[in-house]
């Protein structure tokens, strides 16, 4: 199960950011190196470096900073309230412009607001998400002047739905206009006749029963290539689907499987533009425009050089909202691999090394002016989740408490991610103004208490030293994605510890897609499930714990899989969303955390760390304050060299 992700205009920076810098004529410049291509900028974020880099070229509203509260970023102060938090009205600062220097407007916002509301929503899923479920229209009465008017109160609105990026209505409808010119002789019989005849080869190999990831469409390469460039579709650059070895090398410049999806996706895009109505065909088109690669934003930085697969130059935007940065210049370089980008920095040839992962700076002796940061990681955290329902093993909050503590998760935390992982006690994002101050246990390693607990509950410890009550051995299983080491290392030591206090536990490692993905789903076929959810720039965890979030027959995919009922937890979620500020709502979630870690649906096993090397001559004036944030350099331009 995927968490709904990180508001995109703030992904870019939901890591450990740090940087450094080179002198250049006129100010500063950054290297940055990254290991993955951006492949769609313009607000359509579908992969961590697109939300990088658009980061750093959009803007939105407002904007989060090291603690999560929102900032006005093009938005003159706070937003203002009424009708009981249903009506939000916001005030655009006077003289914005895009990168093409053309005026950014209310026109603008309610521009990105209605195509974020479509039907058809192409921007990135959590955009399209929070305002289709909570927004109920935009309007404007001047040019600088926004009111929205919600569904119903929702105070996460003011980190999760004034900060998406503003887009420039002029240069995407211009972009359409030109995809539109280059598209006019196109053959929908020869698109659809196509699409038909690959999905129809693709469903003879059974592959798709499968799962999509299993087919190949490497073969009908040419053959897309042939039906797009007929009909005036722009092809993809090759050099950003490399083949790489295992040593992260580049072996060529095409790697035809996943290039051949891409085609796929197109032909599939152009088919739907062409039977769309009038009124949604920007929507439906927004994947083939041009204004995907080159966007025009209102963010800190424009871009002024592209070179698919090797790199991105970026320049400083002096007319930005708070004032033209120090940093004049960005280049971002695409490296193959983590361990490229960390020789290159250890090399001098990268200032900014964000992204890494544990493995990639293990044993690293950080070279002379550089240093290595660990932080939080957008990747989020870990949890044990326990299957409620009625008859399922852990369904009785005895079993599950005594079984979280015959768990060392300190223990787990270290060895299951050689001492990258950290043992939390919160689902609220590290840094953020909703996380408690005291650091509480999410639970006590106590195996005699644990096994205490039992035998008080009716348990008696069997001839081979497993539980049984009233017949029923006390055993279960835990589910492991295949593929991923450390949930099948912490599933191993939690079933090894787990034995010590009656428990037999085996563990089944299975692919997520066709495994792990139907037993989670309605009805609910699982006794436990190793998973990980993302951090979210709000505490706000109704989409994960409320009982209506529960899979039913009508709604399978519900996100409380484990099907938590509580009517305690429902109405601390309501009071927290509706709360008139984030001092009212702090204490809710606190409370509700604790509720949580005494209810048990889940039990949390470390957070995941990121990692950044640097330069130690650059620097911000929040740079200590924010070090323990995801959003370690939210004020970009405010970073300079020393």
């Amino acid at each position: 199960m995927i968490r709904r992700t990180i508001a995109p205009l703030s992904a870019a920076l939901l890591i450990a950011l740090s940087s450094a810098a080179c002198s250049i004529v006129g100010g500063t410049a950054l290297r940055v190196g990254l290991t993955a291509e951006p492949l769609n900028l313009s607000a359509a974020y579908q992969d961590e470096s697109s939300a990088f880099v658009g980061g750093l070229v959009h803007a939105g509203l407002y904007r989060p900073d090291g603690t999560l509260l929102p900032q006005p970023l093009l938005a003159e102060g706070a937003p203002l309230s009424s009708a009981g938090g249903t009506t939000v009205q916001i005030t655009l600062k006077s003289g914005l412009t895009f990168h093409n220097g053309s005026p950014l407007s209310a026109e603008d916002v309610l521009f990105t607001y209605e195509l974020a509301k479509s039907g058809q929503c192409p921007l990135a899923p959590d955009i399209c998400d929070v305002v289709r479920t909570h927004l109920e229209s935009v309007e404007s009465d001047s040019s600088n002047s926004v009111r929205f008017r919600l569904i119903s109160s929702w105070a996460p609105w003011r980190t999760r739905g004034l900060t998406i990026p503003i887009l420039s209505k002029r240069a995407v409808e211009e972009s359409l206009q030109r995809m539109q010119e280059g598209i006019s002789g196109a053959d929908r019989t020869l698109i659809t006749t196509t699409r038909e005849n690959i999905a129809a080869q693709l469903e003879s190999t059974s592959c798709a029963s499968a799962g999509d990831g299993n087919c190949e469409y490497a073969p009908f390469a040419g053959e897309l290539e042939r039906v797009l460039n007929a009909s005036g579709v722009q092809l993809p650059d090759v050099r950003i689907f490399p083949v790489v070895s295992s040593g992260g090398q580049v072996l060529t410049s095409r790697n035809d499987e996943t290039y051949a999806r891409d085609l796929y996706s197109r032909l599939i895009t152009l088919e739907a533009y062409l039977l769309a109505p009038a009124e949604s065909q920007l929507a439906v088109a927004y994947p083939l425009l041009d204004a995907q690669l080159t966007p025009i934003g209102a963010g800190p930085y424009r871009i002024s050089e592209r070179i698919p697969g090797a790199s991105i130059l970026l320049d400083a935007f002096r007319a930005f909202a708070l004032g033209a940065p120090n940093v004049r210049q960005i280049r971002i370089n695409r490296f193959a691999s983590e361990s490229a980008v960390v020789a290159s920095f250890q090399s001098s040839q990268v200032d900014w090394a964000p992204h890494l992962s544990g493995t990639s700076v293990t044993g690293v002796s950080v070279r002379d002016g550089g240093e290595l940061l660990k932080g939080p990681s957008s990747r989020g955290y870990v949890y044990l989740a326990f299957n409620l329902r009625p008859g399922r093993p852990f369904a009785d909050n005895v079993v599950r408490t005594a079984l979280s503590s015959c768990i060392d998760l300190d223990g787990i935390a270290q060895s299951a991610t050689s001492g990258s992982g950290a043992p939390i006690s919160s689902t609220v994002t590290p840094g953020s103004w909703a996380l408690p101050a005291a650091n509480i246990a999410e639970a006590a390693f106590d195996p005699g208490g644990a096994r205490s607990a039992l035998l008080a509950d009716g348990w008696q410890e069997g001839s081979d030293g497993v539980f049984t009550k009233l017949g029923t051995r006390l055993e279960g299983e835990i589910l492991v994605r295949e593929g991923l080491s450390a949930r099948l290392s912490a599933a191993q030591s939690i079933a090894d510890q787990a034995s010590a206090c009656g428990f037999s536990i085996t563990v089944s490692v299975q692919p997520y897609r066709s495994g792990i993905l139907p037993r989670l789903q309605y009805p609910g076929d699982f006794d436990a499930y190793i998973g990980g959810w993302q951090w979210s720039l709000d505490p706000d965890d109704t989409d994960l714990f409320a009982s209506a979030a529960c899979p039913t027959e009508e709604a399978p995919a519900g996100k409380n899989f484990v099907c938590w009922q509580s009517e305690r937890a429902d109405s601390l979620l309501r009071q927290a969303v509706t709360g008139s500020s984030e001092a009212v709502r702090a204490p809710i979630y606190a409370e509700f955390q604790a509720l949580r870690r005494s209810e048990r649906p889940y039990l949390l096993l470390w957070a995941d760390a990121g990692y950044t090397l640097l330069d130690r001559t650059f620097t911000w004036p929040t740079r200590e304050a924010d070090a323990a944030s995801l959003l370690y350099a939210w004020s970009i331009e405010a970073w300079s060299v020393e």
